[in-house]
């Protein structure tokens, strides 16, 4: 069995003599939890990488702007840059009064993967 990544949030596991890890059986929590994190990191955040994530968070402070086709082009060449092997099938974004909804339907066709992620972004 090959291990992919670490699980996040960093628990220390006395039964696997280190930290619980992400292996084949869950490649599917690996990639949610991959695009995930390219949708909340806001670019400059990553060390050594200033290019990466979206900073979905970013987009609820913009002055009554509800044209979010610069999203939608952010989120869709970050993933195709940061986690090629995702193919996304329909991406949805909304706004409204201070809240930000984006919902991916995607698959990964190597892992069999196929899902939705649905994020709910407020200003609160």
């Amino acid at each position: 069995m090959s291990n992919f990544s670490v699980m996040y949030p960093l628990e220390f596991n006395n039964v696997s003599n280190g930290f619980e890890v992400i292996s084949q059986e869950n490649l599917q929590e690996l990639t949610r939890f991959n695009l995930k994190n390219i949708l909340l990191t806001i670019p400059g955040e990553r060390i050594m990488m200033p290019n990466f994530g979206v900073g979905v968070k970013l987009y609820l402070f913009e002055q009554n702007n509800t044209d979010l086709s610069p999203l939608v082009f952010r989120i869709k060449s970050q993933i195709k840059r940061y986690a090629p092997y995702i193919e996304i099938l329909d991406l949805n974004t909304k706004i409204f009064d201070n809240n930000l909804t984006i919902s991916i339907r995607y698959e990964v066709k190597a892992a069999n993967i196929s899902d939705i992620l649905e994020l709910d972004i407020t200003s609160i």
